[in-house]
């Protein structure tokens, strides 16, 4: 009969024993396992191991980049498959098999393997794909394992990615207005550049009136012309203006520059605000909700934020709360939160139910990001128009210039 080893939780839920069992499948053998009063947490064939290792040790890993989507898609399943009760190498090898990314398949496999071996899940991410993951996932999964509530971790953490992905998703549907009103403009210059201009100035040179074409009118055709003559040109100059940007932002004084720049812009200033507090406000919560200590989930909500100006408040407030301050008067203190969060955080702590207060928190923000990403649309509508407008503006004059001059050159 096959002989199966296996990792399972006592039924403190803490302890982890580890031992070897007789069993026809590895179904049977989750049952017998859960006979002796534990919980199955990984089942595995030692033949199989010796077989995949092989393969596994000169093809690992490789993958640093993992779009949001696709950690969707791979949290959503693992979790579905955890809470039906499915062991976590089975679940792995289900990805792998019916997954429709490439990715996806190769994460499932490589980690399946990986726990065969005998590692635990986050242990495998960790080595093999902490690029990808990082490591706020890396350490929740750990909680989430050691508590034997791995399926809940992530069903708590899949919430926050599809957060951040309906956040990104209503970004990019407010860029959708401006990126067309900067098609039509790029549109307008290259009718005018290309076909108008040029045929109103053939005819005025070609009439032979000795009519000059007016300065304000030739200086609109030059720019024009050389941006229809060397668009590319104009093209590599905005992303290289960009890149110096990205460049700049990597040393930490110009990098401290831009953030704080950024949090002095009226509406822009709330955008990064809440943008910033969104991720750590989520991370904190979920840190919370599965057991880290409170030192470790301040640090792991800390490390989501990008401006460095508020992770410099968050590092404040970490550091009261480590001296005994509640995490109601850090934050007022640190100025990290608004006054009403910092309320809504009291009330909570007072009322022994800090965890339901951070996640009314986390909705709180979630709702003002969408308020203050309404109002940067608004505001940045009226702008673009009064741009277009000042665009449409000065090709009406230098047109309506050369439309004197044919006229002069025919009297």
């Amino acid at each position: 009969m096959p002989r199966y080893l296996y990792n399972a939780l006592k039924e403190n839920k803490k302890d982890v024993v580890e031992g070897e069992i007789e069993a026809v499948t590895p179904r049977e053998a989750r049952e017998k396992i859960r006979e002796l009063g534990y919980m199955p947490l990984k089942i595995f064939d030692p033949a199989l191991v010796v077989n995949e290792m092989s393969d596994f040790s000169d093809n690992q890993g490789g993958i640093t980049f993992l779009s949001l989507n696709d950690k969707i898609m791979f949290v959503s399943e693992v979790q579905v498959m955890l809470s039906s009760g499915i062991s976590i190498v089975d679940a792995l090898n289900t990805i792998y098999v019916n997954s429709p990314r490439m990715k996806v398949k190769k994460i499932a496999k490589e980690l399946q393997v990986a726990i065969l071996g005998g590692k635990t899940f986050a242990e495998a991410v960790n080595y093999l794909y902490h690029d990808a993951f990082g490591d706020t996932f890396i350490d929740l999964c750990v909680t989430g394992e050691n508590s034997g509530e791995l399926d809940k971790t992530l069903d708590r953490m899949l919430v926050m990615l599809r957060q951040q992905d309906e956040i990104k998703g209503n970004i990019i549907q407010a860029l959708i207005y401006p990126c067309i009103v900067i098609l039509i403009m790029c549109g307008l210059l290259i009718l005018f550049s290309k076909f108008v201009f040029p045929t109103f100035a053939s005819a005025i040179m070609m009439s032979g009136a000795g009519v000059d074409i007016p300065v304000f009118a030739a200086t609109v055709m030059g720019t024009l012309q050389f941006i229809g003559d060397y668009w590319w040109l104009c093209i590599l100059s905005i992303f290289a203006f960009f890149g110096a940007v990205n460049f700049l932002a990597t040393y930490d004084k110009t990098r401290a520059f831009f953030d704080k720049l950024f949090l002095q812009i009226p509406i822009i200033k709330d955008f990064v605000n809440y943008i910033n507090l969104a991720n750590y406000m989520c991370i904190l919560n979920i840190s919370y909700a599965t057991g880290v200590p409170f030192m470790k989930s301040l640090e792991l909500a800390r490390r989501t934020i990008g401006n460095t100006e508020i992770k410099q408040k968050a590092d404040y407030a970490n550091r009261l709360v480590e001296k005994g301050a509640t995490l109601s008067d850090a934050f007022h203190k640190a100025s990290l939160l608004p006054g009403a969060l910092v309320t809504m955080i009291a009330a909570g702590e007072k009322a022994g139910n800090l965890s339901k207060m951070l996640q009314d928190c986390v909705d709180v923000i979630d709702k003002k990001i969408d308020m203050v990403l309404k109002a940067l649309t608004k505001a940045f509508e009226p702008t673009l128009i009064v741009v277009l407008g000042a665009i449409v503006f000065v090709i009406a004059i230098a047109f309506f210039q050369l439309y004197m001059g044919l006229i002069q050159s025919l009297v």
